[in-house]
């Protein structure tokens, strides 16, 4: 229909990964959504690599310094009945999902239309991510549900890739340790607060020296200058 109907080009086959969902005891229990990536035009569409790549495990010349390709094998765990964001809706989609396609596929300010608008997580994705979001929905409670929603102040979106938290092994050279924090920290913590506590752990098990989260709010480059200095010290 897409493509015979629409006369719409096809790019990418994602399959969305996620390890809770319905038990089933004849037969396997579904573990995994399709995402289809159509484009109006095949040559001139708006894919932002950058926006969305990873951290490398190691940080190396012959690398892209800026990160991974994801792949389309994205691994983003439900939300669980029990969390704080859960909304009353079925289907309710991880924000960290649609942050993924969002950024990848516009601009900011760029339009993005939800069809089914549901419990409202692309509308506020777009709302932090400084896209217009246009949604649309018949059904008046989900339509009070996204409005309230939108309406709650942002702590940070839920269920994130945990690759979007690697540290990589060698930040105490200068060079990838500035590309590392220029690349993908700086964005990442912002609209990722929550994990801050995580990674700074992570930091200190690694690299065995941390400042207190009380005197720099998030990683920093003076963070990784006290670990530069560290290791050099050793």
């Amino acid at each position: 229909i897409m493509e015979q109907e629409l006369g719409m080009t096809f790019n990418s086959w994602i399959t969305w990964h996620y390890t809770q969902g319905i038990g089933k005891t004849k037969g396997f229990s579904p573990r995994h959504d399709d995402i289809l990536f159509f484009t109006k035009d095949p040559q001139k569409f708006t894919f932002n690599l950058d926006a969305i790549r990873i951290p490398q495990k190691y940080y190396r010349s012959v690398n892209n310094m800026r990160g991974a390709n994801p792949g389309n094998v994205w691994e983003f765990s439900h939300v669980h009945y029990c969390s704080k964001n859960r909304k009353p809706h079925p289907t309710q989609k991880p924000e960290g999902l649609f942050e993924r396609i969002i950024l990848a596929s516009s601009n900011e300010g760029d339009s993005v239309l939800d069809p089914f608008v549901g419990s409202g997580t692309l509308l506020r994705v777009c709302q932090q991510t400084n896209r217009n979001g246009i949604g649309i929905e018949i059904n008046p409670e989900y339509i009070e549900l996204a409005q309230e929603r939108l309406n709650v102040p942002f702590h940070g979106f839920d269920s994130i890739d945990a690759r979007m938290k690697r540290l990589p092994e060698n930040l105490t050279d200068p060079h990838f340790r500035e590309q590392y924090i220029e690349n993908h920290i700086q964005w990442f913590l912002k609209n990722h607060p929550e994990e801050i506590p995580e990674i700074l752990a992570e930091v200190q098990k690694k690299y065995g020296n941390t400042p207190g989260t009380e005197e720099i709010p998030f990683l920093s480059e003076q963070m990784f200058l006290d670990l530069g200095n560290c290791a050099a010290q050793q």
